[in-house]
């Protein structure tokens, strides 16, 4: 069965995702700490995997991860941020209604992805509830990933020195989406099954280094390394930590970067 795998830093007595995974699956579920909560962590769950250093940030935790999972067990592995809940989108009539994912429902969820990727599918997620699923259920193809991410770790354990997985840090998980799709690696992103993150800066997390300062920069090397498919737009924020500072949003062209993989002269492509 696939694994599940959690990074955490600094939120160990506050396991939202841990705490909504099936008893049944948590043999599954390995926590990813840093050296310097490894000790804390194993009094909270009993599968631990510690990563190369104190503080590196999630893009290199994200590589720590996914060296270890792909290239060295290439098993099917599912990156979760450890704030999530899941619920499942319930057609009724023309619209769809949330409701909290049950233990079968997860099941199921986890079967369907599975058969995704013994298919050959290298990555793809659960969408979020900041999106609205109409036009997207059961799923999407060549979209945006974030919060979480599924992988065939045999697949790509062949292409991972080919992916940069430290840049663009605060931008990773589009920035690798991008790579995959640009490298001719098509995704699906669920949106029967959809993950409910908590609220953006919250406590501990990425939150413990990531400013307006840092995203905006973030957005801009994502921006320079596929200039052709990622515009931004500055805004001003009205509320939360970041008041009154202006912040950078991308809008991401996931279907024209795929797209892009499947000619033979990029240029014709823009011509």
């Amino acid at each position: 069965m696939i694994d599940i795998v959690i990074p955490t830093f600094k939120r160990l007595n506050s396991q939202i995702t841990l705490s909504n995974i099936p008893e049944s699956l948590l043999e599954n579920v390995t926590l990813v700490v840093q050296p310097q909560e490894e000790v804390e962590a194993k009094k909270i769950h009993h599968k631990i995997f510690v990563v190369s250093g104190d503080d590196i940030g999630f893009a290199n935790t994200i590589r720590d991860i996914t060296y270890e999972f792909a290239v060295n067990r290439k098993c099917n592995f599912w990156i979760m941020d450890d704030d999530l809940c899941f619920m499942e989108n319930i057609p009724v009539g023309e619209k769809l209604k949330k409701e909290s994912l049950t233990d079968q429902s997860f099941y199921d969820m986890i079967t369907e992805t599975e058969k995704w990727l013994s298919e050959g599918l290298v990555h793809g997620a659960m969408g979020t509830t900041w999106n609205n699923p109409l036009g997207k259920y059961p799923f999407i193809e060549n979209s945006r990933i974030m919060t979480n991410k599924f992988y065939n770790g045999d697949e790509l354990s062949k292409i991972w020195n080919e992916i940069d997985w430290t840049e663009c840090c605060g931008a990773e998980d589009f920035y690798v989406n991008l790579q995959l799709l640009t490298k001719g690696k098509p995704n699906k992103v669920w949106y029967k099954y959809v993950a409910a993150p908590s609220d953006t800066n919250t406590e501990g997390g990425c939150s413990e280094y990531r400013d307006v300062e840092y995203h905006n920069r973030s957005m801009k090397d994502l921006q320079s390394k596929f200039p052709n498919f990622v515009v931004l737009k500055e805004k001003i924020q009205k509320s939360g930590p970041w008041k009154n500072k202006p912040k950078l949003s991308a809008t991401i062209s996931w279907k024209k970067a795929y797209a892009s993989s499947q000619i033979s002269n990029i240029e014709s492509f823009f011509n």
